[in-house]
């Protein structure tokens, strides 16, 4: 029996989901080319998810990547502790010679706490809102 072909999108892309007792979070990781990696976050970051952002993230730059994605485009709800997650990917990116970037998308969560911060984060796309 021969196996059927797999197209390289299914072949690549995995998702996790993450429950907590305040929220719930879902990841999702693809890999559209040999060298990049897409992580999408929906739902809720805060102290109880984060930390498994964190795992995903550092798993997946440590995967001799050239360029990580952080879609938040589908994110309700972002706390300092996921801000906290992108600042440690973007070192352990920096570390690795790897390009992040973070797309804040049209998440009203996200853009306001970026909108906050008197800081700039090196790769992040649509951070800041327009005025």
């Amino acid at each position: 029996m021969v196996p059927e072909p797999r197209s390289a999108e299914h072949e690549f892309a995995t998702t996790t989901d993450w429950m907590n007792a305040g929220g719930h979070m879902s990841l999702r990781v693809l890999r559209p080319g040999l060298h990049t990696v897409v992580v999408e976050a929906t739902g809720e970051v805060d102290l109880g998810t984060a930390r498994r952002l964190d795992e995903v993230l550092q798993s997946r730059i440590r995967s001799q990547v050239d360029e990580v994605v952080i879609d938040l485009s589908g994110v309700t709800f972002f706390s300092v502790a996921g801000l906290n997650s992108l600042l440690r990917a973007q070192l352990l990116a920096d570390a690795a010679g790897a390009h992040l970037r973070v797309d804040a998308g049209k998440s009203r969560a996200v853009r306001r706490l970026f909108a906050l911060l008197p800081m700039d984060f090196d790769g992040v796309a649509n951070a800041r809102p327009v005025r």
